[in-house]
């Protein structure tokens, strides 16, 4: 009796991973050298991490209830994004900076983000996108 029929499958296995390595090494070579730059949408989406909820402060809609209903843990981080029509940044940061500091008298961690907009636009977005500074600096 021979085990030959033990080993075949590693040399499958290797075959298939060969191929693998030659077709993924192929797609590299043909791509272009130069990469396309990121748009602003992306590079929002990846500074707000997925959102798990979101506040919009319109009425009489009270921020500082609506954080304590959120029972935000470990890595969560309540950014406030307002958008602004061009030439009213100055009144959009102060608005921002007072949402921040209602978010930081609750005890939790706070990220502004103000940006020029076609229309304005204010919210907090929960969103678990916190890394410890060990990952931060492992990642870059």
């Amino acid at each position: 009796m021979t085990i030959r029929g033990l080993s075949s499958w590693q040399t499958a296995l290797a075959d298939l991973s060969l191929i693998l390595f030659a077709v993924v090494a192929a797609s590299y070579r043909e791509e272009s050298e130069e990469a396309e730059p990121a748009s602003p949408d992306q590079a929002v989406e990846i500074a707000l991490g997925q959102p798990m909820a979101v506040f919009r402060p319109v009425g009489d809609a009270d921020l500082a209830r609506w954080l304590t209903l959120q029972d935000m843990g470990e890595g969560e981080v309540a950014t406030v994004v307002v958008r602004h029509l061009p030439g009213e940044a100055t009144g959009a940061t102060r608005e921002a900076a007072e949402l921040v500091q209602q978010i930081e008298a609750g005890g939790h961690q706070a990220r502004l983000m103000v940006e020029p907009s076609s229309f304005p636009e204010t919210l907090v977005v929960i969103a678990h996108d916190r890394h410890s500074e060990r990952e931060a600096v492992a990642g870059t």
